[in-house]
């Protein structure tokens, strides 16, 4: 009896093992993919620059004397009148008091001299006085006018005196550290410096200055002397980025460039004037620059998400139809504002790239790709303006994703 249960079970075993079991299907992985954005951006050159004012004044009194007041806080922001400082008045009214008591006397014996002049004139013809005694009172007639008008001179000048003991500012803009406080004599200036009472700078509008090199000069010095120098010259816009900030913020033109290319760098200075309302743009600050050099150009855009490296090389992962990835190596040109990087050669407008979920791919096995927008990787929304239905009804398959794309902030 056990014989035969035994000899029962063998071909159930034998039967069973004649038959393996089917393997295990995986499907594929699924990989955000996109067209490259075709757009039309200008073409530009990044580039360090520095911020200046446009107008800077070491600030000096006119007259020297003894500060009585200082009218101003350190930092401030003035404009043009605003009082600085008061120097002591009170030596340069006793000048000016002086002055005019000299313009009494001189007019005194002014009218005097006149007088005798013309009492005189008819004593010539009864021959009472000679020639040259009507000639030496004519003579001390128009001395005592000339005196006259010399102490009226020093009228003015005593009263302009008066007037510089009031320190005012000449330009609007930021002070700095006034350095002449109550009781500090200053010096005037002229022949020789005098006391530097504080700095003012301009700051709104302010000049960015940056360096280009001769060739790029070469190409579009025309176009922005044109732009500077004429009143129907086409700007040359420019953007500033300062540091820590996201972004080409600070909107400009070129203003001038240099009258001569520096022999030793081989490049020109630009200026390039920005208004500065929020007072973000200090002077003296270094801020990256982005030049236009030319007119817009059709270019090929991709999201940096989508870019692999391999030594030095850079590429992305093509996805064809049937889901099948391929290398492809990229010549990378402009970082644009946000994730966007221009692709100068290796890409064609209609081919799909992989852009999200690379990590998934394995060489030689399918994916199953997904359109999604290559600016914001976001799934592609067939409802959006100008979207293209895909021509198999499959919207994970549409091969147009230009026109669904969000636009880049740069063009």
């Amino acid at each position: 009896m056990r014989l035969g249960i035994f000899l029962l079970v063998i071909p159930l075993i034998c039967g069973c093992g004649s038959q393996p079991a089917a393997p295990f299907a995986m499907k594929p992985f699924v990989v955000g993919v996109a067209n490259p954005l075709q757009r039309e951006i200008p073409v530009v050159r990044d580039l360090t620059g520095q911020v200046e004012a446009i107008e800077t004044v070491q600030l000096q009194p006119r007259i020297g004397g003894l500060v009585i007041k200082v009218l101003v806080k350190n930092g401030a922001e003035v404009k043009v009148g605003d009082p600085i400082l008061e120097i002591d008045p009170k030596p340069f009214a006793v000048a000016l008091a002086a002055a005019q008591a000299q313009v009494l006397s001189i007019n005194a014996r002014m009218v005097n001299a006149k007088a005798n002049l013309e009492r005189s004139r008819p004593l010539l013809s009864q021959k009472i006085i000679s020639d040259q005694n009507l000639a030496d009172l004519e003579a001390t007639a128009k001395i005592a006018e000339a005196d006259y008008a010399g102490a009226q001179a020093n009228v003015e000048s005593a009263r302009l005196n008066l007037g510089y003991t009031h320190v005012t500012a000449p330009i609007s803009g930021r002070i700095g550290k006034v350095s002449s406080t109550i009781g500090n004599l200053v010096v005037a200036g002229g022949a020789f410096p005098g006391t530097i009472l504080t700095s003012i700078v301009s700051i709104d509008p302010v000049y960015v200055a940056f360096d280009l090199d001769e060739q790029t000069w070469r190409e579009i010095g025309k176009h922005v002397r044109a732009a500077g120098e004429t009143a129907d010259g086409v700007p040359v816009p420019v953007d500033a980025q300062l540091e820590g900030e996201a972004g080409y913020t600070h909107k400009g033109f070129v203003s001038f460039a240099d009258n001569q290319v520096d022999s030793g760098s081989g490049s020109i200075r630009i200026h390039a004037r920005f208004p500065n309302l929020d007072r973000a743009l200090t002077p003296g600050a270094f801020a990256r620059v982005r030049l236009e050099i030319s007119g817009p150009r059709s270019v090929l855009l991709i999201n940096e998400s989508s870019l692999q490296s391999r030594l030095a090389m850079r590429y992305v992962q093509v996805v064809d139809e049937h889901g099948m990835s391929s290398f492809r190596p990229v010549v990378l040109g402009d970082h644009l504002e946000g994730s966007l990087i221009v692709v100068e050669n290796g890409l064609k407008q209609d081919e799909r790239i992989a852009v999200k979920g690379l990590e998934k791919i394995i060489p030689g096995k399918p994916v199953s790709p997904q359109l999604v927008a290559m600016d914001t990787l976001e799934p592609f929304d067939a409802t959006q303006e100008g979207a293209q239905p895909p021509a198999d009804g499959s919207a994970a398959l549409s091969g147009n994703s230009t026109s669904t794309a969000g636009k880049s902030e740069h063009q």
